[in-house]
């Protein structure tokens, strides 16, 4: 019993991190419609484009896409093919999907640590946007902040497919 409600405590606190995290790519979202507005109206209107337009947008689409991969995962948003695997028995289909957790997990693990060392390294080399001025570090690590609720996330599928696979019962 101290298992799952170790795991329906870490479930509760992922869930409440990827919402939070979940408006932070709203911002994102709207930031960039934003900047494409007034890049449009002052192009076409007042022959003033926005400077540096193409590359705000740019870092807008890291901060509407990143922090919304954990809430995606977590509502089953994402694409799955499951087709073949539901007709297979339920121990066998936690087995497969126990597996393919972990290996989602490593990857967001390497991309976490991938995402904070290039972090470290745009900030150490001081790289900056060259129209917005923009440094570019804060957005390598927001990739690796949005990261961690995703690992919480394939953790916890790892951790209740195994707790299936080795349930005491048939099926």
């Amino acid at each position: 019993m101290k298992f799952e409600k170790w795991l329906n405590l870490l479930d509760q606190f992922t869930r409440s991190l990827s919402r939070s995290l979940e408006w932070v790519g709203v911002i994102g979202i709207l930031l960039m419609f934003l900047v494409n507005f007034i890049d449009v109206v002052g192009s076409k209107l007042f022959l003033w484009p926005f400077p540096g337009s193409v590359e705000i947008i740019s870092f807008s689409q890291i901060i509407a896409i990143a922090p919304a991969i954990a809430i995606t995962l977590i509502l089953g948003r994402h694409i799955r093919v499951e087709f073949i695997i539901d007709r297979f028995p339920k121990r066998i289909r936690a087995t497969i999907s126990s597996f393919s957790s972990f290996l989602s997990l490593i990857l967001f693990v390497l991309i976490l640590w991938q995402s904070y060392l290039y972090g470290m390294s745009l900030q150490k080399s001081g790289e900056i946007g060259s129209t917005s001025y923009l440094p570019f570090y804060p957005f390598a690590y927001l990739i690796a902040l949005c990261s961690i609720p995703v690992c919480l996330a394939f953790l916890i599928e790892v951790l209740k497919s195994l707790s299936e696979v080795f349930s005491h019962g048939s099926s």
